[in-house]
């Protein structure tokens, strides 16, 4: 037969095991909390690093681009001052058929 507990036992064994279940649930919140932070920082960081090698990747962009229009002014520049180089072309007489004979 079971042996009778007092009402101050029982309760006692009660509020230990509030006791104890709050402090479990405490623990896994604040680890949740913890790795939820966590988490957050690390996606935080990562989309940092996107943001400036995409402002890298836009400035070498820029650049080449430049470097691209200069060129191809340039080449324009090089080729307008060859057309004014040249003179014009001597008068050419061309021997047609009926002078062959």
């Amino acid at each position: 037969m079971k042996k009778k507990q007092t009402l101050k036992t029982e309760v006692e064994k009660t509020v230990r095991l509030l006791i104890t279940t709050l402090g479990v649930i405490i623990v896994v919140l604040v680890v949740a909390f913890l790795v939820t932070t966590s988490q957050s920082a690390q996606q935080g960081y990562r989309l940092e690093q996107a943001r400036i090698q995409n402002e890298d990747l836009k400035n070498a962009s820029e650049g080449l681009k430049a470097k691209v229009t200069d060129a191809a002014a340039s080449s324009n520049f090089e080729e307008s001052n060859k057309l004014n180089d040249m003179g014009e072309a001597p008068e050419m007489n061309y021997l047609l058929p009926e002078d062959n004979d």
